[in-house]
């Protein structure tokens, strides 16, 4: 049997700070020597738009060895299985660059979705078996999954591939099925702030993950939280009518006051162990608030 990496997966709505969280637990790992492969749904271009590392070498030059970051093409690994399948070479370009061909791609079921996870899981159980591509032998894989809804069809869509289909492709669905149902290698962080949508989804990926696929919620992440959360009962009632002193702070009190109760009942909703990342100010970079919040977060523990 393979050797199987730890797979961690960032889940949840879009917007609630999937993408950070899995860097800064991606470079909190990597600072500790591990290697660590972030998967992202975004492609590395429109990432650097959004995060940007620069500086890792000059600050955390321990870390410029073990962290890497992946964008995985499902279209490239479709293109290269054609490839393999059909000995003559002009007929497999002929077949690729066929209007039929490409339409067949963008409206088959699952085919991308199926060949994304394909790639996911040869890479946690460092083979490279039916892929051209070579398998790094990384210790954590960071998945920074797409939205809540994406996210389950997914790993549905993998799940029809074995039922549904027959011959190879069956075959590997059943085996990506079995991969991400049960496994004790993976580690699933629902990413969640505390608005009602949010929530709402959270709850679902959780529960349906926990049902459909037998895969815990390892911790919950509650992002962006008010520091009312945590605060003790006599401290709030301190605080005293607000109104009078700044409009702004009674918002903020208000604001605060709501989300406390939004975490009491998402407690009960999901009896899972916790980590609330409060909101981070005076971050001079993008790479300083990683750094921040991953050693707010310390998921090592989970891992």
């Amino acid at each position: 049997m393979p050797v199987t990496a730890k797979l961690a997966i960032f889940c949840g709505k879009g917007g609630v700070g999937k993408t950070t969280l899995s860097f800064a637990a991606g470079l909190k790992s990597a600072i500790a020597g591990h290697k660590v492969l972030i998967v992202s749904s975004h492609p590395l271009a429109e990432l650097a738009l959004a995060l940007s590392l620069e500086g890792l070498a000059e600050r955390f030059p321990a870390a410029t060895s073990n962290l890497f970051v992946l964008h995985i093409d499902p279209q490239e690994l479709i293109n290269e299985f054609v490839k393999r399948h059909l000995p003559v070479a002009v007929i497999g370009q002929r077949v690729l660059h066929s209007s039929v061909f490409e339409n067949l791609v963008e409206i088959a079921p699952g085919l991308k979705e199926f060949f994304f996870l394909w790639r996911l899981q040869e890479l946690a159980e460092r083979r490279a078996t039916g892929s051209p591509f070579p398998v790094p032998a990384y210790d954590f894989l960071i998945w920074d999954a797409p939205a809540s809804g994406h996210f389950l069809s997914m790993l549905r869509g993998a799940r029809n591939f074995g039922s549904l289909l027959t011959g190879g492709l069956a075959d590997a669905g059943a085996r990506t099925n079995r991969f991400f149902t049960g496994s004790r290698n993976i580690c699933l962080f629902p990413v969640t702030s505390l608005e009602e949508m949010a929530i709402v989804e959270t709850l679902e990926v959780a529960q349906t993950m926990a049902s459909d696929f037998a895969v815990p919620c390892s911790a919950l992440l509650v992002n962006c939280a008010s520091p009312m959360c945590t605060a003790r009962e006599d401290d709030i009632a301190a605080i005293g009518e607000p109104a009078a002193v700044s409009p702004a702070l009674r918002f903020a009190v208000q604001r605060g006051l709501i989300e406390r109760q939004r975490l009491r009942e998402l407690s009960a909703a999901l009896p899972s162990p916790q980590v609330l990342i409060p909101r981070m100010t005076r971050s001079s970079n993008d790479l300083d608030l990683v750094a921040r919040i991953g050693e707010r977060m310390d998921l090592g523990r989970f891992l």
